[in-house]
């Protein structure tokens, strides 16, 4: 079972639906040893706790309730329906649904109404938890349960932390002792779940098959066997699997929490039944209600024959394939065809296969993506061109797929090099397909891409099961359409490969310069990126305790002078001019002084000064501050710590390097990266997202931005009015501005978030049928591209009827930035690579939909021409075409298109110059559509037109080669110098 806390990338995002017990566990049981080999030894276990359920009513001494059907945070406030798992039920206090009869606890599950102040649900339930009253670390867990089965019932025994020691969900871990589904009567899963905070979660479990007759519905005994870095889990005495591989990272660490994090903190108890959810759907009319859980007694033991067993940290060992597995490449490489010279497998229907071998370009219609992928050279070198018609409503409607094979305890390295025409974000993953609930190998990594050519890196270990079938995604989708090159794309085993400690290292996401400050974090040792050195003169030991995480330097000899005993991290990176503040924690078992440093790496220069550190027997914060100088940088810099000239011990915590000033250079910042704020040019520059549950259009009315909505839908982003691809930078103080109205009066969300839905500002403002200002001010944290977003759709406050909002002269600036430039007039239209020297560079194929039909084909340059090899035209006109947009065309202006074609065999073609539009009908013509007649000889073409629309920098020429009357063969046809010129 899911504890999704308080931690919402966006209102649009469904919470963790591939984050569950069950989807991608193993399936059976066949690595199981014979039964006989592991039946438990309760004798070496004693009873510390129990409940069996003798009483007359439930012991509230041991358990209390969950209440409700919302996360909600400190102040009542809902965060995420369905307890971040979609799940359908109301959970009570009542003695209807938790009640204890004949020495058994039932948790009862009904069809019945109730409202609160965030809906109406459908179902009642029950939530038993021990948090506050019952906590432990390690022991052997033991219930006795006899499950409901039914679809979409979902019962579950696990644990939580009591303190969430090491983050939010799930970097603090979650044990699911039991769950299973009410549709699979005859099967039960134990799953872990660690990593970081959600969306980067990890889980790792398996199923277990119960007798054929004797399923969830009769009485087994699920019991968790839970020791320092090991828990295995059994189902009536038979152990059915061991989990000792896994991990934890804090949002603003270096490294991964030592081994065992998370599971080495006190867990609570909890016992639910839940109704509808990701885990096993919704009910249906096959559903019984009521439905109950019972349980006959839960007990907790000690070990009280032996002692815990000493955790022993998972070791990197060579990563051995199956024989059936896609094997690497002679230089290492799991990626095959790195040069893209197989042919590239496109996937646009749900349930489509995948080829197994070589790469695919998956868009998911479903989900509003559309695109094409074409193959160029780029300094000699083969890319993949992702060219992006509509980039849909998630980063998975559009996506670069390959297949891989990666073993269980393997470290992977994955590398590419990309780009695109204006900076934009990506996201790739490395995970499991469908047969595997979608599991993430690693994390959700997000990329930055410029429209300079870099190389992009990121590692991860692979903790799951091996898989023959995993997928290296690149997702490229709700981010824009601004075209992404891919290439150079490899991922090697560098299991055991070390890591440097030592190497410059950049702050962390808290401002933190030190790594590791804490004392907890790599190996069990806890020392990782600290060097610890004695000289011969002098003797001492260091050592982080397990129970107090604090670092103590054990000191026998402390020699005649501070660096005869001395802690160093090497790496540290100074800004020159920049004031910065050191803190720590310290203490000793006697009054004495240490010494504390900033250094360059060889010693030589001391940067912040001797600093002299008085310690009492009482742990207390020091700290002392120092400035670079005006000429000097330094990302090599050394802390350094003297204990030598004393003797005793001496302790330390919580060390912190932050740079306190911050001047930022805004040479190189976009000081207004929003562009056609206004809406002079139209809504050029912004995009939008109506939902399917939702009705709404989106045009320029009057120089305003106007959102028709008919239906608002059902959640708040079901209706968006966007602008993506702003380039924002760490540090900097942001102004964002707008004025806005509404036909009726209305709250709308305002928000400013990447693509991994992560918001940097996110507020609630009324709308009246008065225009009104609103502005704001925010810190970035980070360098990253982001998006503004209007949520226009369903929220607390909701509208019924139909409704018209209006948006103006919006600006995001940086704060104080001076008066925003007018842009140079362009007085052409602007083709790129009309004479097709650069490839396709500039051009843009589509080949139809389901309601144009699809066209089939591709499209390369040859000898500096276009060639379109057409090899199956469409149901309309435009279904292929090849076109290129950004055209600035000025109202009132004359201009004349020219070009040259030809075709293997004579049909037509015509050609549209005209506006594209987002709502029907589509295209706003500038001429009529000019038809021409192909032959096998290559003919210069020409017409004139005068602009009488308004004037727009966006406009598009679009070569129609679809299916038009008497001239439709699918063939080839050729292009060439295409050029628009104004008159």
């Amino acid at each position: 079972m899911k504890k999704t806390l308080a931690i919402l990338l966006s209102t649009m995002m469904m919470l963790p639906g591939t984050s569950f017990a069950g989807n991608g566990v193993e399936q059976g049981n066949e690595n199981a040893v014979p039964k006989q080999d592991f039946k438990q030894n309760k004798s070496e276990w004693s009873l510390v706790w129990s409940d069996e359920f003798n009483g007359p009513e439930i012991d509230r001494s041991k358990w209390t309730h969950d209440i409700g059907n919302w996360i909600v945070d400190e102040d009542g406030n809902g965060i995420a329906p369905g307890w971040g798992n979609n799940e359908k039920e109301y959970y009570t206090d009542s003695s209807e649904n938790a009640f204890i009869d004949d020495g058994k606890l039932v948790i009862k599950a009904k069809q019945e109404q109730v409202t609160d102040e965030f809906g109406t649900y459908d179902y009642t339930s029950a939530k038993l938890k021990t948090k506050g009253l019952f906590s432990k670390t390690y022991g052997r867990y033991e219930i006795k349960a006899k499950l409901p089965t039914g679809k979409g019932l979902w019962p579950a025994i696990w644990m939580l932390p009591e303190e969430d020691k090491y983050g939010s969900w799930a970097a603090s871990g979650e044990i699911d002792i039991m769950e299973s589904w009410g549709s699979r009567p005859h099967t039960v899963a134990g799953t872990i779940h660690y990593g970081e905070g959600w969306p980067n979660n990890k889980y790792t479990g398996k199923e277990f098959e119960l007798p054929e007759n004797r399923g969830i519905d009769k009485w087994h005994t699920y019991a968790l066997e839970w020791e320092p870095g090991e828990l295995r889990w059994y189902v009536d005495g038979e152990l059915y699997q061991t989990q000792n591989k896994w991990y934890s990272k804090g949002t603003d660490n270096a490294a991964n929490f030592s081994y065992p994090a998370p599971f080495d903190q006190e867990f609570y108890l909890v016992m639910n039944l839940a109704v509808g959810g990701w885990f096993d759907g919704d009910p249906d009319e096959t559903t019984e209600f009521p439905s109950q859980m019972e349980v006959d007694y839960v007990r907790v033991y000690d070990l009280k024959k032996r002692e815990y067993r000493e955790p022993v940290e998972p070791v990197a060992e060579p990563v051995e394939l199956p024989a059936d597995a896609k094997q690497p490449l002679e230089d290492g490489n799991l990626i095959y065809d790195q040069n893209y010279e197989e042919p590239i497998t496109v996937v646009d229907e749900p349930g489509e296969a995948l080829n197994s071998t070589y790469w695919n370009f998956v868009k998911l219609p479903e989900f509003g993506g559309d695109g094409s992928l074409t193959v160029e050279e780029i300094e000699g070198k083969r890319f993949a061109k992702t060219n992006i018609t509509n980039a849909g409503s998630q980063l998975y409607s559009l996506q670069m797929i390959q297949n891989l094979s990666l073993g269980n305890g393997g470290k992977y390295k994955v590398s590419f090099d990309a780009k695109s025409t204006d900076p934009r974000s990506i996201m790739v993953k490395a995970g499991a397909g469908a047969s595997r609930g979608w599991v993430k190998y690693s994390n959700e990594e997000s990329f930055k891409l410029t429209s300079e050519l870099q190389s992009y890196e990121f590692t991860f270990d692979m903790l799951n099961e091996t898989d023959i079938a995993s997928r290296l995604e690149f997702n490229l989708g709700g981010n824009g359409t601004n075209p992404v090159w891919i290439g150079n794309v490899r991922v090697v085993d560098i299991t055991g490969t070390p890591v440097d400690p030592d190497a410059p290292k950049q702050p962390l996401p808290d401002g933190n310069h030190v790594y590791n400050g804490t004392f907890d974090q790599g190996g069990m040792d806890r020392l990782m990126f600290w060097n610890f050195s004695v000289e011969d003169a002098a003797a001492a030991t260091v050592s982080v305790s397990e129970e107090t995480r604090e670092l103590r330097v054990a000191i026998e000899d402390g020699a005649k002078y501070p660096e005869a005993v001395q802690l160093d991290q090497q790496g540290i990176y100074l800004v020159k001019g920049n004031d910065y503040k050191v803190t720590l924690k310290a203490r000793a078992d006697e009054t004495r002084t240490i010494q504390a440093a900033l250094l360059s790496k060889d010693g030589m220069v001391n940067y912040s000064g001797i600093k002299t550190i008085n310690l009492t027997s009482n742990m207390e914060e020091k700290t002392f501050e120092f400035t670079m100088p005006e000429d000097v940088s330094d990302s090599e810099a050394q802390l350094v710590f003297n204990f030598g000239d004393a003797d005793g011990d001496v302790y330390l915590d919580d060390v912190a390097l932050l740079k306190t000033s911050n001047i930022p250079d805004y040479g190189n910042i976009d000081l207004y990266p929003l562009k056609n704020g206004d809406f002079a040019d139209g809504l050029n520059s912004w995009g939008n997202y109506v939902h399917n549950d939702a009705a709404a259009s989106i045009s320029e009315e009057n120089g305003e931005a106007k959102v028709a909505i008919t239906n608002e839908g059902n959640e708040t982003w079901s209706v968006q009015f966007i602008q993506g691809g702003l380039s924002l930078a760490k540090e900097v103080v942001y102004e964002l501005s707008f004025e806005a109205r509404s036909t009726v009066e209305r709250d709308i969300e305002a928000t400013i978030e990447n693509a991994q839905y992560t918001r940097f500002l996110s507020e609630n403002l009324q709308l009246s049928d008065q225009m009104k200002q609103y502005s704001y001010e925010f810190t970035m944290p980070v360098d990253e591209t982001v998006s503004l977003k209007m949520l226009l759709g369903k929220n607390a406050s909701s509208l019924v009827e139909a409704h018209d909002v209006f948006i103006d002269n919006v600006v995001l600036k940086v704060k104080d930035a001076p008066s925003q430039q007018e842009p140079e007039p362009v007085s052409t239209p602007g083709i790129d690579n009309g004479t097709f020297s650069d490839g396709t560079n500039g051009w843009t194929a589509w080949w139809g939909d389901q309601w144009s039909g699809y066209g089939a084909g591709t499209m390369t340059a040859e000898n500096e021409e276009l060639k379109v090899a057409i090899s199956q035209v469409g149901g309309q006109s435009y279904a292929p075409q090849v076109f290129q947009k950004g055209l600035l065309f000025e109202n009132g202006a004359s201009y004349t298109v020219t070009f040259e074609a030809r075709a293997d065999v004579p049909r037509k073609m015509n050609v549209n110059i005209g506006k594209e539009l987002s709502t029907d009908p589509w295209f706003t013509p500038y001429v009529p559509t000019q038809t021409i007649n192909l032959t096998t000889d290559m003919k210069p073409f020409s017409f004139n037109f005068v602009m009488n629309e308004a004037t727009y920098a966006d406009g598009k020429i679009v070569f129609e080669l679809g299916n038009i009357l008497d001239g439709n063969t699918a063939t080839n046809v050729y292009l060439d110098n295409v050029s628009i010129t104004k008159n």
